[in-house]
């Protein structure tokens, strides 16, 4: 068995794929990457460049990478090619046209800006139009992290051979439940990259709304990069002129994400869109409420008035009232800590995700 693993961003597959690629291995697979650079991950895993720019529009750029997927595909001779994310998905099930025995695997985790709104575009509505045609492939599957991604791909024509799958999965062995250190001030954490449409600048500005007293007895800490490639990027420039030394900070990208998670008491984002976010599932498994929004992908994390709350995504006035109601209460916050980790423990684990996979693997391949 050889698989490939097509995507965007080879750091995006170490956080989130990698060990989906690591269990291949252990079942004695081959495995191999193409994706936009190659990094240190694991010399059992073989990587390739591909010129693969996930923002770009450009046709010409499209055409050059469909011809050096292709070349990787005859090269690698892989059982399973699973293409992750918007471009791959395209670029990936296309060339496998030229491939017919090859079984290919479409995992969607999320449809982006691109589908965040209802404006109708013109790249919306050619991306739609290639969907209609790679979901008619056979030996190709489909997996979803959430159901408003899958009514898109069905709205183009999917009519079997899909699955979803809670995400990418978290280790509930490392991402440990743990109660929230004694500190002399609240915090309410937000990981991941600096985008208005993972709503920034409303949890700015719900925050600000808090009562003075509130404010002055909390933080609010943001840890990511900015994005300045996403269409909905913050400049740092602009993100450094709303912070607050005392109460609003902004550390950049972290590499310790789950001691952040520790030592925080609420964890927040505001979303306009996601495919299921991991950044969320890592929160449940530390055991933290959760404040999010009604958005596709984040909807699934929250069990309303059980592990937190779910406001309507750009709604800073019920954003700052959900966020008051946790910080005016702490056995409340305590409570519903203990009920996102029970909630992780029932639908996000990493084991389940894995076995999931491989069991979606086996049921395409025996088409």
């Amino acid at each position: 068995m050889r698989i490939l693993y097509i995507v965007n961003d080879i750091n995006f597959f170490h956080s989130h794929r990698l060990p989906l690629a690591l269990k291949a291995i252990d079942k004695g697979w081959d495995v191999t990457v193409a994706s936009n650079n190659i990094i240190n991950i694991d010399k059992r895993i073989e990587q390739i460049k591909i010129p693969i720019d996930r923002s770009s529009l450009s046709i010409i750029k499209s055409f050059i990478l469909f011809f050096n997927v292709v070349k990787v595909i005859k090269k690698v001779k892989p059982t399973i090619a699973h293409n992750v994310t918007l471009k791959p998905i395209i670029i990936g099930s296309i060339a496998a046209f030229f491939f017919p025995k090859l079984t290919v695997i479409n995992a969607v985790s999320g449809l982006g800006v691109l589908f965040t709104g209802n404006k109708n575009s013109l790249a919306r509505r050619v991306v739609q139009f290639l969907f209609r045609i790679i979901v008619k492939r056979k030996n190709t599957g489909f997996i979803f992290q959430n159901n408003i991604d899958l009514k898109v791909f069905q709205n183009n024509g999917l009519r079997r051979n899909f699955t979803i799958i809670k995400g990418s999965g978290v280790d509930g062995n490392i991402y440990k439940y743990q109660k929230p250190a004694n500190s002399s001030k609240r915090i309410i954490l937000f990981t991941g990259r600096i985008l208005k449409d993972k709503g920034v600048l409303d949890l700015i500005k719900a925050f600000k709304l808090l009562p003075e007293n509130i404010k002055s007895q909390t933080v609010l800490r943001f840890l990511g990069k900015e994005d300045l490639e996403n269409p909905a990027h913050i400049t740092s420039e602009y993100m450094k002129s709303l912070l607050h030394e005392d109460s609003i900070q902004w550390e950049g990208y972290s590499d310790n994400i789950k001691k952040e998670l520790e030592i925080c008491n609420i964890y927040c984002l505001p979303s306009y869109r996601e495919g299921l976010p991991k950044s969320i599932v890592e929160a449940m498994a530390i055991g933290r409420p959760i404040i999010t929004t009604d958005a596709p992908g984040c909807d699934d994390c929250v069990i309303e008035n059980y592990n937190g709350y779910k406001i309507n995504p750009g709604d800073c006035k019920s954003l700052s009232m959900a966020l008051l109601k946790l910080l005016n209460d702490q056995e409340l916050c305590l409570i519903m800590g203990e009920n996102s980790r029970q909630f992780f423990e029932k639908d996000f684990t990493i084991e389940k995700v894995i076995n999931e996979t491989f069991y979606f693997y086996d049921q395409i391949q025996d088409l």
